[in-house]
């Protein structure tokens, strides 16, 4: 029994099963392709390119604070985001970088959470607290 990732055009390995080697063709639907997996490799932390499984890399993000005022104003700055990264925002809406820049401010206290997804890389959260002015 082997394991096997099934993976789409874009190398994102949509889900990992564990069968005989004649079952894995028969899992992939549409464009989808199957290949070997490693015990230690999931969709969580590898990727296919050109037909070989690669380990996803850490982001390099960069980030001028992780603190602001809750006053709509006061913002902290993500940079060093690849182009085609997803960010995904504390109330659960998406949207595509394409600039390499994030900016968030907030006039709420709390902590908030957002989420960088690129196929070569691991997924990264990154909370930043919003404290109430004084």
């Amino acid at each position: 029994m082997s394991r096997w990732a099934i993976y789409d055009a874009n190398g994102r390995i949509d889900r990992v099963f564990s069968g005989p080697d004649s079952v894995a063709p028969t899992q992939a639907q549409g464009d989808e392709q199957a290949i070997s997996i490693d015990d230690s490799q999931t969709d969580e932390n590898a990727y296919v390119a050109n037909g070989v499984i690669v380990d996803k890399a850490a982001f390099s993000l960069t980030i001028n604070k992780t603190e602001i005022t809750a006053d709509g104003i006061d913002e902290a700055i993500i940079s060093g985001i690849p182009a085609g990264t997803t960010v995904t925002w504390p109330d659960s809406q998406s949207d595509e970088v394409t600039d390499g820049v994030v900016e968030f401010a907030v006039d709420l206290p709390g902590n908030y959470t957002l989420t960088f997804t690129a196929i070569p890389y691991l997924d990264q959260e990154v909370v930043i607290e919003a404290v109430a002015a004084t």
